[in-house]
């Protein structure tokens, strides 16, 4: 009885790690950038670039990713109900991360995406142009909720970006 746990323990180990390896999985986000006329664009992107590590040292891996970049600092922030801000770029590189309530994103091509806890965005719009009186992006809170958030700020622009709809890296989302 004891050899049959033991033996059905280690199986399913090896099984779970076989199955992720056949299917890696990735991490959509949205990324706001600014094409060469400085007009910023939203695009459903997709990070991809995980490895199953053992991150926790708890012999229990886990997909980590594998291309991070040095964060500057991080702050909480909270949308009161009906908040919306003024159009602007992004004032760094970061991630904005909704932990509750609802938020959106509306670029100067007209496109609005409306997000809930736990969607992510990178505000990549630095480069951003006056474009019909607007520069950037317009962001502001939804629902009966304040949007709390956490953003998290980059040092700097991620290098080598392969897609630059997809500035954090990863590849859009079809």
């Amino acid at each position: 009885m004891k050899y049959t746990a033991l033996a059905f323990c280690c199986l399913a180990a090896v099984n779970f790690q076989a199955q992720a390896v056949k299917s890696s999985p990735s991490i959509p986000y949205w990324s706001v950038w600014a094409d060469a006329q400085g007009v910023t664009h939203q695009t459903h992107c997709a990070l991809r670039n995980l490895a199953l590590q053992d991150f926790a040292h708890t012999d229990h891996p886990e997909w980590v990713s594998q291309q991070d970049h040095a964060t500057k600092r991080y702050v909480f922030n909270i949308m009161p109900v009906g908040w919306i801000g003024n159009w602007h770029k992004n004032p760094e590189p970061q991630w904005i991360i909704p932990l509750s309530g609802r938020w959106f994103v509306k670029t100067t091509d007209g496109k609005t995406v409306k997000m809930s806890a736990g969607e992510m965005s990178f505000g990549g719009d630095q480069l951003a142009q006056m474009v019909n009186g607007k520069e950037g992006h317009i962001s502001g809170s939804l629902g009966k909720q304040p949007a709390k958030v956490m953003i998290i700020q980059l040092k700097e622009s991620p290098e080598n970006v392969v897609h630059p709809e997809c500035a954090a890296g990863g590849t859009a989302i079809r």
